[in-house]
């Protein structure tokens, strides 16, 4: 179950009272949750007929009361705003009509009342229909049908149902475009005028090999008195999309990028998201830069925040920075990149050590990434690295997050906090239960410092042989960040202000935060074009969403790789426990099946037959091994041997990739 959305539940109801609450739902056919906001408020779990009045995403009023556990339960009553206009599904004939089947779960079927004219109808086949009559009791939903998306069997079919499910666009609007290209291809100096000028410090950029956007850089300064001067530098974002404008209603609109195996939906044009706001070498680009002083300790002793221009000395890979931290030689590089890379090394294990200390949570998860040819068809799953440079970029985005929130708050300036509640009491008495059964010491952290539990529960798992199960519940259990005009803290970084200002390239938050920071250097109160309370739930709504459809379409795409292995035997581990089974990690493809057995408990492993595969809706159903392993097609289960680069160090990770080409360190924390 995820955290964090609005709703009025109060604390303190009385056992058994019922009360009506509003706010998002996230729909799972059977079932939904609607999503709170307030700290320390649970979701509730809603159920009933209620259920096929509303969609995924949509605001509802719900009639809910405290079950015997004390989380609240209930069902919806009415929908208050609908989430988006349209609904996906497969066709079927009804007689002599046409009906919509919805992608979720079993909400009714939707009436056809008409096609576009380039939406030719056929049977089975994926569609999109443009909603004209939103259900309601006795009443079913109906409208047109405006795109057919392909056969359900088809992956890039099924892909772009996910997306379009979701409320996710791919074009952008011709105008938006329009202003995109308005600023050119290249800059020219009087751009630059009034900025820092920061053509003389070593800057370079450190991302994935197959990274398209670079929205950060870094530097390192030595100061006297041994001190440091790190400098993160942030695409100037704001100094393109300017309020009001229709690319800065699109962005906002669309929140947030969107990562998938086969494509990457951005939230910004080409124009800029690839070019002007992409931090290449030897190219001028404006940047806002965070610049801290920081002792031998770690300690930030000052920070400044000025509008700069810098001038890349050098892109550099994960590996490539990886190789020079290990006493490797890199091709190219520059000697005082060199010395300022080995630098960075060290300060980011004095920042890591530091964090730690404070209590912060550093969950060690696998991270997999599905490989896909440009049609769309899934070609095998790697598991990506764990590398000391990625942790080097994480601890400076994290320490220039951290810097400009609290310089933000400091100076009185309204901005979106990256919010991270504690964790449900509830949820973490079930996680102390669970870790108690795989004979981990556990029952602490259901105490007053919860962070510190977490802790000693992770230096026990280091090493386990469930280690990346033990770290996959304790996520489960932690409350979803969200974006709030106020500061609730950051549970799992252990501070007290935390904003998103390193990537306003994909993420429409960041962008506000940039909006804040120029406020704060030219002096001059400006309110922001959304309310932030608004602004705030929308984005958060948007992250879910985004989320939800890069994890779909990982699914979709596994399922699509594991059809021909239906009737093997696999090696696999029990992840979650639910009434009608359990959930199976298949061994190291970091796919998860359905075993209906059971009496089993999170950790017990089991060797499992696959079988059945349904490749439309991205499941694997798993039975107990019950005759001999079939030996697969030629080839089928070769694509599941992971291929795990070479790992050099021990890197770190918030449990979270963005996707392609973003690599570790760029998680949503």
């Amino acid at each position: 179950m995820k955290e964090n959305h609005k709703k009025n539940w109060q604390r303190g109801a009385a056992p058994g009272r019922a009360e009506e609450i509003e706010g998002a739902i996230q729909h799972h056919g059977t079932f939904a949750f609607l999503i709170s906001e307030k700290a320390g408020v649970p979701d509730a779990f809603l159920r009933g007929r209620g259920l096929d009045l509303a969609m995924d995403g949509d605001r509802v009023l719900a009639r809910v009361r405290p079950e015997k556990s004390g989380r609240p339960a209930g069902e919806i009553v009415k929908v208050l705003k609908r989430a988006r206009s349209s609904m996906v599904g497969v066709l079927r004939r009804a007689g002599g009509s046409w009906a919509l089947l919805p992608e979720k779960g079993n909400a009714p079927p939707a009436e056809v009342t008409g096609f576009a004219r380039s939406a030719a109808p056929a049977e089975g086949a994926l569609a999109v229909m443009e909603v004209k009559r939103w259900p309601a009791q006795g009443v079913r939903a109906a409208g047109t049908v405006t795109e057919i998306l392909g056969d359900p069997g088809d992956v890039r079919a099924r892909t772009d149902a996910i997306l379009r499910a979701r409320g996710i666009n791919e074009e952008f609007p011709p105008e938006v475009l329009s202003q995109a290209a308005f600023f050119g291809t290249r800059l020219q100096p009087a751009a630059w005028k009034g900025r820092e000028q920061l053509f003389g410090l070593p800057v370079c950029t450190i991302d994935g090999a197959d990274a398209r956007d670079f929205d950060d850089a870094v530097s390192l300064e030595p100061l006297p008195g041994g001190l440091l001067r790190l400098g993160v530098h942030i695409a100037d974002v704001a100094n393109y999309v300017r309020p009001g404008t229709a690319l800065d209603r699109e962005a906002y609109s669309r929140a947030t990028s969107v990562y998938l195996p086969d494509r990457v939906v951005p939230m910004l044009p080409p124009a800029l998201s690839d070019n002007l706001c992409s931090l290449v070498p030897s190219q001028e680009r404006l940047t806002v830069s965070a610049f801290m002083d920081l002792d031998g300790n770690g300690k930030v002793l000052r920070r400044r925040l000025a509008e700069t221009v810098i001038r890349s000395w050098r892109r550099f890979t994960y590996e490539e920075v990886q190789a020079l931290l290990d006493g490797g030689k890199v091709p190219d590089v520059h000697p005082r990149i060199r010395e300022a890379v080995l630098k960075m090394g060290g300060l980011m294990e004095t920042l890591y050590r530091r964090r730690v200390q404070r209590g912060a949570l550093d969950f060690n998860l696998p991270e997999y990434k599905v490989n896909a040819d440009p049609h769309g068809r899934p070609l095998g799953v790697s598991l990506r690295p764990r590398l000391k440079s990625h942790r080097l970029i994480e601890e400076f985005m994290l320490l220039a997050n951290e810097a400009v929130a609290t310089e933000l708050f400091n100076a009185k300036i309204q901005f979106l906090h990256r919010r991270h509640d504690a964790p449900d009491p509830l949820k973490l008495k079930a996680l102390a239960a669970a870790l108690g059964e795989l004979g981990l010491r556990a029952g602490h952290i259901e105490g007053r410092n919860a962070a510190k539990g977490l802790q000693d529960v992770l230096r026990q798992a280091a090493g386990h042989p469930l280690e990346h199960l033990i770290n996959s519940l304790m996520v489960r259990s932690m409350r979803q960040a969200v974006y709030a005009p106020e500061s609730g803290g950051h549970f799992g970084i252990a501070t007290r202000f935390y904003s998103h200002f390193t990537s306003p390239i994909r993420r429409y938050p960041d962008l506000l935060t940039h909006r804040a920071v120029k406020a704060l250097l030219r002096h001059v109160k400006e309110t922001p074009a959304v309310p932030l309370d608004k602004a705030g739930t929308h984005c958060s709504e948007r992250e879910r969403a985004a989320a939800d459809a890069e994890h779909k379409a990982v699914d979709v795409m596994r399922a699509e790789m594991l059809k021909d292995l239906v009737g093997s035997v696999m090696d696999g581990a029990v992840t979650t426990v639910i009434d009608s089974g359990a959930f199976v990690m298949l061994g190291e493809t970091g796919a998860e099946g359905l075993l209906r057995v059971n009496g089993l408990k999170p950790g017990t492993k089991v060797k499992v037959m696959i079988a059945s595969v349904d490749t439309a809706e991205g499941k694997i159903d798993l039975s107990l091994e019950s005759r001999p392993q079939q030996q697969p097609p030629q080839g089928g289960q070769d694509r599941w041997k992971v291929t795990e680069l070479k790992k050099k160090g021990q890197g770190g990770n918030d449990g979270r990739s963005r996707g392609r080409g973003r690599g570790r360190g760029r998680g949503r924390r």
